[in-house]
């Protein structure tokens, strides 16, 4: 009965207290009783009882104490009581949610998009099973593509894996559908692709293992849900549906669930398709019959290979069971490269150097992750300090409220009540107010996550990552919210219990007992927001100027006037003669559109992360040991490509178009090549060959040296580069570039007109400027800039605010003060030099902690900076500078407001 009571008691507040207050009642009249009965007057006995008894309400507390109960019940009213203060202040709850709504929110953001690209685990079936395989080796960096034959001989190892998959990306894929084309993002898979992953088809089914056994006779094509969304409206008749990938039929099978994205998180898949079928979306690639055979030649490393572990099976047991299964498979890729070009010892004794190597593969194989793992997280750190500032921000607000409540608590004290009842009461505010902050941040974070979102796709291909608030969001943010109550809401309350009651009653009307101490606190909450400001300031001004110099930098050719576009004729079924001579019919064409000075094409885009790269033999002096297997960049150009990049040639002569089939073979080198081979000498005239390009091992004339340009993006080294003709050596795609005598978007149509007009149904895509391809190229640094500018100039904001409230705090309190100081012959410019003067002090104290913070936080960022050094003077300079400005904006006000004090009025307040 005792413990239903108990539990009645959570909800019935009110008659849990008027039976704590009957019962102590009792315990006094049964103690009056006594006391009459002994012989004493009523009003002695009563006096003596209570005496005796104690103040009820500090026994009313230790009931509520001991009974958990009551206790429970009691934080509810605690809760009620709160909410009811921070109704009766609406300003300042409006300013301490909105201010912790920033801090709360932009780290919510931040972590969301952290977690669902860095850290969240693939949407698929028991994903901490999963590996990748790679490759490591002395010779050569961690590789992580595999040949075919590999893959089959990993496969049939069923006591070390329950499955092993094998996938490869297929960019843009013409994708035609009842005659209207249009492009597609594909992967060739395995037939076990789906089940291994355990991924489930939402319409018709999954590729099987059987859609890969014979090449190229089964074709068919899986879809994903979004594109079935996009290109089919979700038609119930897509099962069975002939599409043309590339000019081949295919049927489409089945369409995956709306939560698969396959195993690289961020990237679209709209059609899956076997391996077996690579010979059809990309003849040139597969080379079907020929000695390069992608699902023969056990040296041709394309796929990349994911394996589901047995259970009770750990990753270095695996490894140790498989390395003689690839060592075999090494032994079998050295002996077939008898007979090729590029065969030689050097090579075969690279492979057989290799080692397997097992990494876990429960977060997928995810680009986002390398590309942007270092800036997210130094975003991160940049929200940290910025949540530093609000709390520090929020407690200011906190210490003047309690300052403010200073009667209030002391009444309390005085009937009785507990400090740490009062204490609990406050930081239940606290919480309340954290809660309620990270309430409104979580909205903030969902509209925030979608913009990092776009801007981290910046003109590519949209990043695709669900950042809907999710139990992990949901968990981070109440974390932040409590941590952040805790941290700014326990030393104000500390701070407010300490008040001695019988000093807290006598206040005057104005309360300004506890100024000094509170006083002293704000300021060094104050001089905390500053210091942190002042380090987000300097590093943001660092990070600014660094994408400034990247924008500014010259990367070996002239990013103005030049549009880009980009062309598959292989994807409809063009052969290279003909490819040869559509190129030249596109480039005469579009040559002769008014406003284009000059049109030529390349494999790949400038600032590209693509690349073709081999071994080369140099015919004359041998280079010093070990230099013959640094890998050469090879990159095929059209006529008059440097003319048209504006590259300068250094010695000899640009390609032509007398550089064709049928001409002797000649190619371009850079500086970096022609001095790592040729030193100091004159390259023009030598010989060099490339037999891992194309498997043609005969010798081309070297015809001139350019200027080494930037390749894959601007922070990099010099690299070796060998330009050949694309005449000669035709690729099934390219892009154009094209240098316009005006703005390029303003010849944009004219071009694409210019292309359908040879061949409409030729896919275009990547239609973009060449200042645009370099935007794209400084994603992650914009990213991180951007971001990094946004929360430092919110915690330039709130050190400024926090700076005006307590100048403005400090002017009300000495109101009186400044009154006999003018009283006494204080002239009002004295009484603003002296406002002005004591927030100088505080900042001046900011900046002198702030200062060697931003150096030393700056070689944290020393990766991202570019053309300056970490601790830069002049920028450290410029946000000292910006924290004088903020001074005088937090300054003015509260200056002016203590100048024009009425001394008459203040003392008569006093």
């Amino acid at each position: 009965m005792a413990l239903l009571r108990r539990l009645s008691n959570l909800f019935s507040h009110a008659r849990s207290d008027r039976e704590i207050d009957a019962e102590l009642r009792a315990h006094i009249d049964l103690r009056i009783a006594d006391s009459i009965a002994a012989g004493m007057s009523p009003d002695d006995a009563r006096r003596d009882a209570m005496l005796r008894f104690g103040n009820p309400t500090v026994t009313r507390e230790r009931v509520a104490a001991a009974d958990a109960a009551l206790a429970l019940s009691s934080v509810g009213a605690d809760v009620l009581y709160g909410f009811r203060q921070l109704r009766r202040s609406p300003g300042f709850t409006a300013v301490a949610l909105i201010t912790l709504a920033l801090g709360i929110g932009a780290n919510t953001a931040i972590f969301s998009l952290i977690d669902a690209a860095l850290l969240k685990m693939l949407p698929v079936r028991d994903p901490e099973q999963l590996v990748q395989l790679m490759s490591i080796s002395p010779t050569f960096p961690v590789n992580d593509a595999f040949s075919y034959p590999e893959f089959k001989a990993f496969r049939e190892r069923p006591q070390v894996f329950a499955g092993v998959l094998a996938f490869r990306r297929q960019r843009n894929i013409d994708f035609e559908v009842d005659g209207q084309g249009g492009l597609a993002n594909g992967q060739l898979v395995s037939g076990n692709y789906f089940s291994v992953l355990g991924a489930k088809a939402i319409r018709g089914r999954t590729l099987l293992p059987e859609d890969e056994s014979v090449a190229g006779q089964n074709p068919v094509a899986v879809i994903g849900y979004d594109f079935w969304r996009s290109r089919f409206a979700l038609d119930p008749a897509i099962v069975g549906k002939k599409v043309l990938l590339n000019n081949s039929a295919f049927t489409v099978v089945g369409v995956t669930e709306p939560e698969f994205y396959g195993v690289q998180p961020g990237e679209r898949i709209d059609v899956s398709v076997p391996l077996t079928t690579i010979a059809l979306l990309n003849p040139g690639f597969a080379d079907a019959g020929g000695p390069y055979d992608t699902l023969k030649a056990p040296f041709r490393n394309w796929l990349y290979v994911i394996g589901r572990l047995q259970p009770g099976v750990a990753p270095e047991m695996a490894t140790a069971s498989l390395q003689p299964v690839f060592a075999q498979c090494l032994r079998d890729a050295a002996a077939g490269l008898t007979g090729l070009p590029f065969d030689s010892p050097a090579t075969r004794q690279a492979f057989l150097e290799l080692k397997l190597q097992l990494n876990p593969a429960s977060q997928g194989l995810s680009a986002l992750r390398s590309q942007f793992s270092r800036p997210l997280w130094v975003v991160m750190a940049v929200v940290g300090l910025l949540l530093l500032v609000t709390c520090a921000n929020v407690a200011n607000l906190l210490l003047a409220r309690a300052n403010a409540r200073e009667k209030e608590i002391a009444v309390r004290l005085a009937m009785g009540a507990a400090r740490r009842r009062i204490m609990r009461q406050l930081i239940t505010e606290s919480m309340l107010l954290g809660m309620g902050g990270g309430a409104l941040g979580m909205g903030l974070a969902y509209w925030g996550s979608r913009s990092l979102l776009a801007m981290m796709a910046n003109g590519r291909s949209p990043v695709l990552l669900s950042v809907h608030p999710d139990l992990t969001a949901l968990a981070f943010t109440l974390a932040v919210s409590l941590l952040t109550a805790l941290i700014f809401g326990t030393i104000p309350a500390w701070r407010a219990t300490r008040l001695n009651p019988a000093h807290g009653l006598a206040l005057n009307a104005r309360g300004a007992s506890n100024y000094a101490g509170r006083s002293r606190l704000g300021k060094s909450l104050v001089v905390v927001q500053v210091a942190v400001s002042l380090v987000l300031v300097a590093g943001a001004g660092m990070l600014a100027r660094s994408l400034a110099n990247l924008r500014d930098f010259y990367p070996g050719f002239n990013k103005g006037n030049v549009l880009l576009f980009a062309a598959n004729p292989a994807m409809i079924g063009y052969k290279d003669p003909q490819i040869v001579e559509l190129y030249e019919q596109l480039m005469g064409r579009i040559g002769e559109i008014p406003g284009v000075r000059s049109v030529s094409l390349s494999v790949h885009e400038p600032l590209s992360t693509n690349e073709s790269a081999t071994n080369v033999r140099v015919q004359g002096p041998v280079p010093r040991s070990g230099e013959d297997l640094a890998p050469v960049g090879i990159e095929p150009v059209g006529p008059g490509y440097f003319a048209t990049m504006q590259t300068p040639v250094m010695r000899g002569r640009e390609l032509t178009t007398a550089d064709r089939a049928g001409a002797p073979k000649v190619a371009i080198v850079n500086e970096s090549m022609a001095h790592h081979y040729f030193g100091d000498a004159n390259p023009v005239g030598r010989q060099v060959s490339i037999p891992g390009y194309r498997g043609d091992a005969s010798w081309i004339e070297i015809v001139g040296e350019v200027r080494d340009v930037k390749v894959h993006n601007l922070r990099e080294a010099g690299a070796p580069m060998l330009y050949v003709s694309m005449l000669q050596a035709p690729e099934s795609g390219a892009t154009f570039e094209i240098r316009t005598a005006m703005e390029p978007g303003l010849v944009e149509t004219a071009v694409l007109n210019a292309v359908k007009e040879i061949d409409s149904r030729l896919p275009i895509f990547n239609v973009k400027t060449l200042g645009n391809q370099l935007d794209d190229s400084l994603v992650e640094e914009r990213l991180v800039a951007s971001l990094s500018s946004l929360f430092g100039m919110l915690a330039l904001m709130l050190a400024c605010v926090g700076l005006y409230g307590l100048m403005a705090y400090s002017v009300n309190r000495r109101t009186g003060e400044i009154g006999i100081r003018m009283a006494l012959g204080a002239g009002r410019g004295s009484i603003a030099r002296m406002v002005v003067r004591e927030t100088l002090l505080l900042v001046g104290c900011g900046v002198a902690i702030g200062v060697p913070a931003a150096a030393f936080a700056s070689r944290l960022i020393a990766s991202q900076l570019f053309g300056l050094k970490p601790g830069d003077p002049v920028t450290i300079l410029a946000s000292c500078a910006v924290m004088a400005g903020v001074t005088f904006i937090a300054s003015y006000l509260p200056a002016r407001r203590a100048a024009s004090v009425n001394p008459m009025q203040a003392l008569r307040s006093e």
